[in-house]
């Protein structure tokens, strides 16, 4: 039994050498640009050479010049207040109304889940006249809470549609059982419900972080002011030229900064998403 079972391994590692060929390949295209990045923001101006190459001096004044010049230290510090009112508002809003129409179920909770789907297949940018007009007129351009609840609303549909699947499957009995021991709706959702939804919350912080970390369409016609400008405005504001000369070695300096924080919120969230799901399976 043993040298018929062996055999059989042996084929299906050979049979899957192709996997590793294609994710290799894709891992190459994935990193390739930020090599590209980074190997650019270590360059000096003068240093026009292929961008495959390594460069022939270590430069990391583009950098140092980055921080003195301080408007990298306004955008991030606009991001970061962007990113905790978006991520606060959506998360809650999200996971309070997909708890009430999953424990409704009526014919009324069954449409809004209807209506639910069909705003998440509108695209933002067609919305994007009416929004910019209706922000406006409610006096909410160059102000962040007010891009961040126009950021928030936008990601609501598909955070809600994520938390529905995940709430269905928590049994009313624990609902039930909190109701029996005094606990009001609001404290059954805080504490019994939310902590079932670590898993598909921590996925959405990351996701609804990242994308409000990156948003580059509403924040560029929503906030004018220099003092305002997320880091996602600043780095385009490096890209141009000034008086026809551009500083293309400093921009990805800043660019590389930028993303930073992003990459580091991934690699210490990830760990919480393999946490949740196994906490999920358990109980």
């Amino acid at each position: 039994m043993e040298n018929l079972i062996r055999p059989n391994k042996r084929l299906n590692k050979k049979s899957i050498w192709w996997c590793y060929a294609v994710a290799a390949v894709l891992l190459i295209m994935y990193l390739l640009p930020l090599y590209v990045l980074i190997n650019m923001s270590l360059r000096t101006i003068q240093d026009l050479g292929s961008k495959l190459e390594l460069p022939a001096v270590l430069n990391f004044e583009n950098y140092i010049s980055v921080f003195q010049e301080g408007n990298i230290w306004i955008g991030f510090k606009n991001s970061v207040i962007l990113v905790v009112e978006t991520v606060i508002v959506e998360i809650f809003v999200s996971a309070l109304g997909a708890y009430g129409l999953v424990r409704s179920s009526n014919r009324l909770s069954k449409a809004i889940r209807n209506v639910n789907m069909g705003i998440m297949m509108i695209p933002t940018v067609a919305l994007l006249v009416g929004t910019y007009s209706l922000m406006l007129k409610l006096q909410m351009d160059n102000t962040l809470w007010g891009l961040a609840l126009l950021t928030a609303a936008t990601g609501v549909p598909g955070t809600m549609f994520m938390y529905v699947n995940f709430v269905t499957a928590i049994p009313v009995a624990l609902d039930e059982a909190a109701m029996i021991d005094g606990a009001g709706t609001m404290q059954t959702f805080l504490r019994i419900i939310m902590p079932q939804l670590k898993a598909v919350t921590v996925t959405r912080v990351i996701i609804s972080a990242t994308s409000c970390w990156n948003n580059y369409l509403m924040p560029m016609f929503l906030l004018q002011k220099k003092s305002k400008h997320t880091i996602i405005l600043v780095i385009k504001s490096a890209f141009n030229m000034t008086n026809g000369i551009g500083n293309l070695p400093k921009a990805c300096a800043t660019c590389v900064l930028g993303l930073l924080p992003v990459i580091l919120l991934y690699l210490f969230l990830q760990k919480y998403i393999i946490e949740g799901q196994l906490d999920g399976s358990i109980k």
